[in-house]
């Protein structure tokens, strides 16, 4: 097993009763998120369709400061 990453992209998710510059602790739980697709080609809300990244393939992405952020997982080699 190797760890990667899935990328959310903060911008494009959606919190449905919150506005984005509002701090509650359930935010993870209560967003709708999105996700780089593979090869950063893209966005998706589904899980299962985003892009698992290397911290190597991670230094290659651009973005504004905060717009996005990682979410580990264990993945097969």
């Amino acid at each position: 097993m190797i760890r990667k990453y899935r990328i959310i992209c903060l911008k494009r998710s959606d919190w449905d009763m919150h506005t984005k510059d509002d701090y509650i602790t359930e935010w993870y739980s209560s967003a709708r998120l999105i996700y780089w697709m593979p090869n950063r080609r893209g966005y998706t809300p589904n899980q299962w369709e985003a892009g698992h990244y290397t911290l190597t393939e991670i230094d290659d992405c651009a973005g504004s400061f905060g717009d996005w952020f990682l979410e580990p997982v264990w993945c097969e080699e």
